[in-house]
């Protein structure tokens, strides 16, 4: 076959009219034709035979140059007359091939009404043979893909009411088949095989056997994968996991995978196993991942996503560092991987039976105050970024100091007694405890006593001796407040007055020596009963130490039983926050492979989504309307995007985003990046000089496309991208 015609500079372009004494394109009539098929038995031009050294099946004809004798539609092998169309091989024949080379296909006799024109549309032939021209049917809709059978439907045509027929038409390479639909406006195909890329083709048909255009779609039979699983979840780092489509197990196949978050460009890879791990993430942040299949042949599945969100890491070493009556000093360790990430931390705190506090800070510590004295509080603390996302907690607990008790008086004092009192330290209303009264003179060990009231009476004192007295606040859990202390002085004791000091020294001897014996007797069983009295005061002291150590243990236990349970409950709760979290990202999920995150007629890969024109437009036309449809003509940043764009439909030339018309010889993206890497240029590409100025992708059968440079006033399809 002669290599495919293209403009050079100076030659005739779609836009000339055709001169007297030449043959015109039987498919525009504006334009000289170059080359006749013999097998369509149509003249093309150069822009309408591009599909003649493109599409497999097309390729196959046998194509001439234009010359008069050979316009006059005879068979190219007798030379006679075209008057049959055979639909199982969509091509004009005579009445002798349709009893030889056609016997038995599907073929009914041209009408002469008017004089009319046969083109050949791709791997399609549209027969217009009259003014009664029938109306196509709707756009082709997949109601399921299989890796071997597809589900068609398409709507009834407009205008036409009563039962109607359709054509079917569908194929692979060089095979084809066909089938008539009546009454109906679906069909189920079965027995394709499976990673192939088919092309589909609906025409109306009349009782006489007229045909409206054909309506046609490609689409490859390779089924995405499934089942797509999350382990290993980290701070940076998680794997995905899936299976290979159900019927495809034995079939070479690749997957391409992409992740991004979102406002990034997606990243790709290309992997032979059936899970990828992904490190280097950012903590706290979603990230949407879609996997495609990829067969041997370059044919691509449709992507299937998920969205995945790195774990938060929490606060490190959470320490308490100072606690007073009414306020408490904690601080915690920034967590790793957040030296670039903006967050603050959220602090709740509460004692039991309250509301709890919650508070901010950007820093790694802060006082909590206005406390109550003596109580025990729950403290919790989380990371948080700026989108709101919230890490696990991290708790701790603390026990505030209990207040002392205030204006410590001295009420009364004699010989061997002293009456002290106190008033009740504030905020313990509600809270039992009791007061520690320990009072001693110089050189002598403290008697330590207790009491449930504010006053004591303290008795067995020494004559003119000064004591010091302290009390403190004792909480039932043992916990000490500060003390307070006072001094005091007993009364000494004193003689009434004699009249003469001579007689009261003989007085004084006398009461000596008389009472001698009976004093000693009194002083001994004195010092006995003290004895006794101490004895049973330590006794009781001590069974009152005993009472009070068992139930600080008792209360210990039932704290430490409190903080594990605790524990497990936010250790449950951020579990079921996580549970909750991720049937959010799967619902979202979901609604997402229903509703799709694409625009109607547009096709996502990774993050971007990508639309192909339905018409042909210069390309500053088609950027035109790219960019009124919120985006712009596709720029490829990658093999993979490359891949994906030559494989989008049954594209053979689409305008891409790619200009030098600024500057000759400097190729520029339409976001004004200069073409650095990759490149797709075609052997002896860009070759245009000025009058090629504008990119486009032109397809080859291997899967990979190339690029061309072409004038820019050509109208042709386009892919936007946004």
């Amino acid at each position: 076959m002669d290599p495919p015609p293209f403009y050079e500079e100076g030659k005739s372009t779609p836009e000339e009219k055709i001169r007297p004494g030449e043959v015109d394109c039987d498919i525009c009539s504006e334009v000289q034709a170059v080359k006749f098929c013999q097998t369509c038995s149509v003249t093309y031009c150069e822009t309408h035979i591009r599909q003649h050294y493109t599409v497999p099946k097309l390729q196959k004809h046998t194509l001439v140059d234009v010359t008069r004798d050979l316009v006059q539609k005879l068979c190219h092998h007798d030379y006679s007359p075209l008057e049959v169309f055979c639909r199982t091989d969509q091509m004009l024949i005579c009445s002798q091939c349709a009893e030889t080379n056609h016997k038995g296909h599907d073929t009914t006799l041209l009408e002469t009404k008017k004089a009319g024109r046969q083109s050949c549309d791709g791997d399609q032939h549209t027969m217009l043979l009259s003014d009664d021209v029938l109306p196509p049917p709707g756009d082709i809709q997949v109601l399921l893909l299989t890796f071997n059978s597809v589900s068609l439907s398409w709507s009834s045509p407009q205008w036409l009411t009563g039962p109607q027929t359709f054509r079917v038409t569908w194929g692979c390479d060089s095979e084809t088949s066909s089938t008539r639909v009546e009454g109906g406006h679906q069909l189920e195909i079965s027995s394709l095989q499976p990673g192939e890329k088919y092309q589909f083709s609906v025409a109306t048909e009349g009782e006489d056997g007229r045909q409206s255009r054909w309506v046609s779609a490609s689409l490859s039979t390779v089924v995405p994968p499934r089942d797509l699983k999350m382990d290993h979840l980290e701070e940076t780092s998680f794997t995905l996991h899936w299976s290979k489509a159900e019927g495809m197990e034995k079939v070479p196949q690749r997957f391409l995978i992409s992740n991004c978050m979102p406002g990034t460009d997606p990243l790709t890879a290309v992997t032979d196993d059936c899970h990828k791990t992904f490190s280097n993430l950012q903590p706290g942040t979603e990230y949407t991942v879609s996997v495609t299949t990829v067969l041997s042949n370059g044919e691509q599945s449709e992507p299937v996503s998920t969205s995945i969100c790195t774990i938060l890491p929490a606060p490190d070493q959470l320490t308490v560092d100072s606690v007073d009556t009414t306020s408490a000093a904690v601080s915690w360790s920034q967590p790793p991987g957040l030296d670039q990430t903006q967050h603050h931390y959220q602090i709740s705190y509460h004692c039991p039976g309250t509301e709890p506090h919650i508070t901010t800070t950007s820093s790694h510590s802060i006082t909590l105050s206005d406390l109550q004295g003596g109580t025990q509080y729950f403290v919790t603390v989380c990371t948080v970024l700026e989108n709101g996302k919230q890490s696990q907690l991290v708790s701790t607990t603390l026990t505030t100091i209990p207040p002392a008790p205030d204006q410590l008086t001295v009420d009364s004092v004699n010989t061997t007694s002293a009456a002290v009192s106190w008033s009740q330290p504030p905020g313990l209303d509600q809270t039992q405890h009791h007061y520690q009264i320990s009072y001693r003179c110089p050189g002598t060990e403290p008697h330590i006593t207790t009491t449930p009231s504010h006053s004591i009476t303290l008795s067995d004192l020494q004559p003119a001796t000064e004591y010091s007295v302290t009390v403190c606040t004792v909480l039932e859990n043992g916990k000490h407040s500060q003390l307070v202390s006072t001094t005091l002085t007993t009364v000494h004791f004193q003689w009434g007055k004699r009249p003469s000091r001579v007689a009261a020294v003989c007085v004084l001897l006398a009461l000596i020596i008389g009472l001698w014996d009976s004093y000693a007797t009194a002083e001994r069983d004195q010092l006995q009963n003290s004895l006794n009295t101490r004895t049973t005061e330590r006794d009781q002291l001590q069974n009152s130490l005993n009472t009070r150590t068992t139930e600080r243990d008792q209360l210990q236990n039932s704290l430490n039983t409190r903080t594990t349970e605790i524990d497990k409950l936010i250790k449950s709760l951020n579990t079921t926050t996580m549970e909750r979290d991720q049937l959010q990202k799967e619902i979202e999920r979901l609604n997402w492979e229903n509703k799709g995150s694409c625009p109607e007629g547009w096709r996502r890969f990774g993050c971007r989504c990508y639309y192909l024109s339905t018409e042909k437009k210069s390309w500053e036309k088609s950027r035109q309307d790219c960019l009124e449809r919120g985006a712009d003509l596709v720029i490829i940043n990658s093999e993979e995007e490359q891949t994906f764009i030559n494989g989008f439909k049954s594209v053979s030339y689409v305008w891409i985003g790619l200009t030098d018309s600024v500057t000759e010889g400097t190729w520029k993206w339409v976001d004004d990046t200069p073409l650095t890497s990759p490149k797709y240029w075609w052997s002896g590409e860009p070759g245009g000089g000025t009058y090629q100025n504008c990119g486009e992708i032109y397809y080859i059968s291997s899967g990979q496309g190339v690029w061309r440079d072409l004038g820019c006033s050509f109208s042709q399809e386009w892919i936007c991208e946004k």
